[in-house]
């Protein structure tokens, strides 16, 4: 392929959606996606987790709800990945690291913190199945560098050709509404590591 990750292709799918689903997970600012800043949604609003008496059980249970591997997950702190914005949500996480969700655990939903002490995860990669396909680095659920899964493996999509129908399918793939797709290229979600799938 001629093809380098400044090339990686995007979509935008544009629905109309809260930004996000309460109790959903994501991490922000990692070098991948096994890693970064913790962030919870409550009330539609993505929020970030202060890392008082954050520990390694707390760091597996949001790999874990996340489908990432967990064991030996590693618990940061200190806004390691870089101070969030927006409501600190949960304090004071306590899990045991049985549970599946951080929402199953004992927290406080009232905070003493500032986003200095932003909360943190670095997980093991899990595999994927194959044509699988997620958004990555998106500012929502509905937008972001399109990857694919090939032979157990996450990889980016040149943006070489890439058009709206392309958009399209992915939108459809992920069951998201694809009235309004919008194809982009030349890495406008941040380019990808790793292999280009496609």
């Amino acid at each position: 392929s001629d093809c380098s990750h400044f090339e990686d292709a995007g979509v935008m799918c544009l629905e109309v959606e809260p930004e996000c689903n309460d109790t959903d997970i994501r991490l922000v600012d990692g070098n991948d996606y096994t890693e970064g800043r913790v962030e919870v949604c409550v009330d539609s609003v993505w929020g970030t987790v202060c890392d008082d008496l954050w520990g390694v059980d707390d760091a597996a249970v949001a790999c874990k709800q996340l489908g990432l591997e967990y064991t030996g997950a590693v618990a940061y702190g200190s806004a390691y990945f870089g101070v969030g914005s927006g409501p600190i949500v949960l304090d004071n996480v306590g899990c045991t690291g049985n549970e599946s969700s951080l929402f199953d655990c004992v927290y406080s939903p009232t905070h003493n913190c500032v986003h200095f002490e932003d909360a943190g995860v670095s997980c093991g990669s899990a595999s994927c199945n194959d044509s699988d396909v997620r958004l990555v680095n998106g500012f929502t659920d509905y937008e972001g560098r399109v990857e694919v899964c090939l032979n157990g493996v996450w990889g980016t999509v040149c943006d070489d050709f890439w058009s709206t129908n392309d958009a399209v399918v992915v939108c459809n793939q992920l069951n998201i509404s694809s009235a309004n797709a919008i194809a982009l290229g030349s890495a406008y979600f941040g380019p990808g590591t790793g292999v280009i799938n496609m």
